[in-house]
């Protein structure tokens, strides 16, 4: 009775839930442990990724959640083998039917054999009675099936223990690493606080200093503004210069030795060797050497020397010609691009344009109301007192005074600019 409810508890484990047959490579969902055939698991699944739930418990399954079950599958293997009828088998020497066991040599014989040899044979029925039970070997297979399945369960519990200690070590470890950067980040914390600390201070004493500059640059424009209003009031009395010759200093104006420097000179300006004389001239089929002294667009030269100080007058010959405009300058006045005459763009000057004598003024020019062009112009620089002034060198009149200007300690050098046509300015001894 008791073979009989152990054959059927096998049968039923072995048993597919599904297509109810033998097991035919069996597969352990992971999840619940029920085993079935793999292609039946396939048919069951939810979706063509392979997920689904147990047919059985109806516990769902992610992909791949399953594995193969070799041992079930030896199992199922042996089960087919003894529910399969063996054919009667023959005695090779005798050709009878081999109905007899020999317990001790362990072998099936017919009745012939066990005449001739003296074997302790009984009938196959006998002995399966007196051994063990035909199944018990199977079960024994079974059991041993179920140790593997049970030793695989506790390496399994083992590795995940040793990962948990792993994963525990693991964090352990990161914090720590933790511990360790939260204190790197305390420092850098207090680091820049630090600097923080020092840049308001900084910061502070540089607004003071711009507070204390501002203030300076106020003072400065006071000044400045007085200065304008002292020049504007002294320039409606007589002028001095005016009454200066040109042989006698009263009005202690210096003569000034000028001559002019060639490494100023736009390339259509050809200075003579004594640097006293500029005449117009085409393009010089040889390129002149470069810098950042020559002009390149308007056609000016500038004198060698240049005044920071003091009254200095000076005087230049014009010959009869088209356009051309004489004066002073400051030193660094832009070399580069075509821009107007004028104390806008540092250039003080009087010249001749269309015919008309002009005073080259901001915005426009101003026409001066003269006979004729004088033939000698003198220009007389009153440095500190910010004023530049023309005059006729022959009949020693006026010809046009600028107002007061703020030089502001940059130096200024003679300037000539040459017109269109052959024009020629010689600076007179």
């Amino acid at each position: 009775m008791a073979v009989g409810n152990a054959m059927e508890n096998l049968q039923e484990e072995i048993t597919c839930a599904v297509c109810l047959d033998f097991l035919h490579d069996p597969v352990m969902l992971l999840g619940c442990g029920h085993n079935f055939c793999h292609r039946c698991l396939d048919r069951c699944s939810a979706d063509a990724a392979g997920a689904g739930s147990c047919p059985q418990c109806r516990l769902p399954f992610p992909c791949g959640s399953f594995r193969p079950n070799r041992q079930l599958a030896n199992v199922v293997a042996a089960v087919r083998e003894l529910a399969t009828p063996v054919a009667e088998e023959l005695c090779q020497r005798h050709r009878q039917p081999l109905t007899l066991f020999c317990h001790r040599d362990g072998i099936l014989l017919c009745t012939s054999c066990a005449k001739h040899r003296a074997h302790p044979a009984v009938p196959l029925e006998e002995a399966a009675r007196s051994t063990q039970n035909p199944f018990s070997r199977l079960q024994e297979r079974f059991e041993a099936s179920l140790k593997a399945l049970q030793k695989e369960e506790e390496r399994r519990a083992e590795l995940a223990a040793t990962a948990d200690e792993t994963r525990q070590e693991m964090l352990t470890r990161v914090d720590a690493e933790k511990q360790k950067l939260l204190v790197v980040l305390e420092g850098l914390r207090r680091a820049l606080g630090e600097q923080e600390s020092q840049f308001s201070i900084r910061l502070g004493r540089l607004r003071r200093g711009l507070e204390e500059q501002r203030r300076g640059e106020a003072a400065e424009m006071a000044w400045l503004w007085q200065r304008r209003t002292e020049l504007q009031a002294k320039c409606q009395q007589p002028d001095n210069i005016l009454g200066c010759s040109l042989e006698e200093d009263s009005g202690g104006y210096r003569r000034a030795t000028v001559t002019l420097g060639p490494a100023t000179a736009h390339p259509q300006i050809l200075v003579s060797a004594d640097g006293q004389t500029a005449e117009r001239r085409e393009s010089p089929s040889a390129p002149l050497p470069s810098g950042t002294e020559r002009f390149e667009s308007l056609r000016c030269v500038l004198g060698r020397q240049g005044f920071a100080g003091g009254r200095h007058r000076w005087a230049v010959e014009v010959r009869p010609g088209p356009d051309w405009a004489l004066g002073v300058a400051w030193e660094f006045v832009s070399r580069k691009g075509c821009f107007g005459l004028s104390p806008e763009q540092g250039v003080w000057a009087v010249g001749q344009w269309l015919g008309q004598l002009q005073a080259l003024t901001w915005p426009s020019p101003t026409s001066l109301p003269h006979d004729r062009v004088p033939r000698r112009i003198e220009v007389a620089l009153d440095y500190t007192g910010g004023r530049v002034a023309f005059r006729d060198a022959e009949s020693e009149t006026k010809i046009f005074v600028f107002p007061p200007a703020i030089f502001a300690g940059e130096r200024l050098r003679p300037l000539l600019w040459l017109g269109e046509g052959p024009t020629l300015l010689t600076l007179c001894p």
